[in-house]
């Protein structure tokens, strides 16, 4: 294990609209991260800001900080394409599509600089599909997970009212989260990976 400060991945928009829905998405902050976000992610907690208050937060907050990468994938510029021509679906599992491209290929370039890293997620689908090729120096953790790790940490006071921000939302138009990993989430540690504390 190294010290070295991990790099944060972002394969699922599970995890920033559960830190949205709780009014915390400064969190994603708080480890003072570089962070990689798959294009097909970032499109679909961004693309419609001018009619959804969560897109217009999220991109808001997003574009707002140092340091963001955008991991391009195939499958989001077509389905970019497709949304600039109006003629995008939904339902078409594109966001899936768009993660496993990444997980297959797109995450070798993230590894390639022998930086740690640190990958948030709430889709069940992630753990099943990157444990069979889990590259080394790749930490897997939920959100739930994350946020324990944020108190232990000190850089969260108390985890468990965020959480209960996030699965008894108390704002407009927020929707509860579920979580399939309480209480206290899901850690894989990567072969070769980081244990840096801030």
């Amino acid at each position: 294990m190294s010290e070295r400060r991990c790099r944060l991945v972002i394969t699922d928009a599970g995890p920033v609209i559960s830190l949205w829905v709780a009014g915390r998405l400064d969190l994603l902050e708080v480890l003072d991260m570089p962070l990689v976000i798959v294009d097909a992610v970032y499109d679909e907690l961004t693309w419609d800001h001018g009619q959804w208050e969560k897109d217009r937060e999220v991109k808001a907050f997003l574009d707002g900080l140092e340091g963001l990468s955008i991991a391009e994938t195939f499958v989001g510029r077509k389905a970019r394409e497709e949304r600039h021509a109006g003629t995008f679906r939904t339902g078409r599992g594109i966001g899936e599509a768009a993660i496993a491209e990444f997980m297959a290929s797109g995450i070798e370039d993230v590894l390639a600089d022998d930086e740690p890293v640190l990958l948030i997620f709430e889709d069940s689908d992630i753990r099943s599909v990157t444990f069979v090729r889990k590259p080394d120096r790749l930490h897997l953790v939920s959100t739930v997970a994350l946020l324990r790790g944020l108190e232990r940490c000190g850089l969260l006071d108390d985890a468990n009212s965020v959480i209960a921000a996030m699965t008894n939302p108390a704002g407009p138009g927020k929707q509860p989260r579920r979580f399939a990993d309480l209480p206290d989430g899901f850690e894989a540690e990567a072969d070769g990976g980081s244990d840096w504390k801030p």
